[in-house]
């Protein structure tokens, strides 16, 4: 039986790509935004909003 791997010719197995951008860079969250600036974004909801929520509480050290 013949893996996935055999049918994709790249070198990253997962699929993924380096040079394409992360979840919250697409979503235009900046890397070093401040908790305060986090906090503005969490308030407009949607995905973005659910990214900045989550790296809030990352900085913030409630990553449990």
């Amino acid at each position: 039986m013949k893996s996935f791997s055999d049918f994709v010719n790249e070198n990253f197995k997962d699929g993924k790509n380096p040079q394409d951008k992360g979840d919250s860079a697409r979503h235009g969250i900046p890397k070093k935004a401040s908790l305060e600036t986090l906090d503005k974004i969490v308030k407009q909801g949607g995905r973005k909003g659910q990214l900045a929520h989550w790296q809030a509480n990352m900085r913030r050290g409630r990553n449990k």
